[in-house]
């Protein structure tokens, strides 16, 4: 484990809270076992986390690290991951704040904390731990294909885009089947999931040589202890940033079956114009690409139906069963029991 499961956070997101850059502060929040005390955020300050996100949380938001200190946190955890994950500059001084007051830093950004030279230093001096999640192991090795003799049954998530419930449906679907009497094990790939699970490798750290080797070894890891095995899966193979980590996640876990995620109020991938493809193109990209390593089918489709009503949202729902003939929902929404059950049935199938 990266850090205390029981440790009291506070989460910062100054600015960015309830906004399109603060998913991990909304992960941890929905899904960490640490209880959170306090968001900090001055632009919504007075407010009340379900007000916000729509999740139920009794912690309070604050404006500022000074105001959360009267909650007790044991650290602070930086709820925001921005498209190259840099540090605000402008969020430096609460930072040292932070440390100065006592509080560990739990970082999810590219920039290393335990790099930069002055926070560095003031963490030494204050004897407080700066927490680079995204670091990742020493010494990784080339993938080989191993994760393709666990004996657990491995599905990965797989997206449309970045930033559509990848993570969200991973966790949901490993909870289902832990409620079910069945091992499980979250496979964590990014900085959130391993905020939420406490390990794991954040494969957009990984020189590029090993990301596929960092996810079999992930699987491998947990695949010969568990009966399901969720990988958390990164990017979008039509991305033309981040195709690169969905690929390797892709080779790397040769999962057996894939869910895919899609966000229903895109259009376009990222912020490009490049419009997102059809789902059954989707379906289709996705199989082709993991059948050079080993055969894998989608078997369902999670949508992110946010900003829909309910009403808007089962429609969008039987929309996209009507044009792949798969299982959909919104697990937040309406749960991913369809999901599960199409897992469940595809291990099931004979060989």
């Amino acid at each position: 484990m990266y850090y205390s499961q029981q440790a009291r956070l506070a989460i910062y997101a100054q600015g960015e809270f309830g906004k399109g850059h603060s998913k991990t502060a909304e992960g941890v929040l929905r899904y960490a076992p640490n209880p959170v005390v306090a968001v900090i955020d001055g632009s919504e300050c007075g407010k009340t986390v379900e007000q916000v996100t729509g999740i139920p949380s009794p912690a309070p938001i604050v404006g500022s690290v000074i105001d959360c200190l009267d909650y007790r946190p044991d650290a602070l955890l930086i709820g925001t991951a921005w498209t190259g994950g840099h540090l605000p500059p402008e969020w430096r001084p609460e930072i040292i704040t932070a440390i100065k007051s006592g509080l560990d830093i739990i970082n999810g950004l590219h920039d290393f904390l335990s790099e930069d030279e002055e926070i560095a230093q003031v963490a030494a001096s204050y004897r407080r731990k700066l927490l680079d999640v995204r670091r990742p192991p020493e010494h990784l090795a080339v993938a080989s294909g191993q994760a393709a003799q666990v004996t657990a049954f491995t599905c990965l998530t797989v997206g449309s885009d970045c930033s559509v419930g990848k993570m969200t449906t991973s966790l949901e679907l490993t909870r289902l089947a832990l409620a079910r009497g069945y091992s499980a094990r979250f496979v964590a790939t990014g900085q959130t999931g391993i905020m939420i699970a406490g390990e794991g490798i954040a494969i957009d750290r990984v020189i590029g040589d090993f990301m596929a080797g960092a996810a079999e070894k992930l699987v491998v890891e947990a695949g010969f202890a568990h009966d399901f095995v969720f990988v958390e899966g990164q990017g979008s193979l039509v991305h033309p940033g981040f195709s690169g980590v969905t690929l390797a996640l892709l080779h790397g876990a040769c999962p057996k079956t894939m869910i895919l995620c899609h966000k229903v109020s895109k259009t376009c991938v990222g912020e490009s114009s490049l419009p997102i493809p059809a789902l059954p193109k989707l379906i289709s990209v996705y199989q082709g690409s993991a059948n050079l390593v080993r055969p894998a089918s989608v078997v369902g489709i999670s949508l992110n139906t946010a900003g829909l009503n309910d009403q808007q949202a089962r429609q969008a729902v039987e929309a996209a069963e009507a044009e792949t003939g798969l299982p959909a929902t919104d697990p937040l929404r309406f749960g991913a029991d369809n999901l599960f059950e199409a897992v469940l049935a595809f291990r099931e199938k004979p060989a």
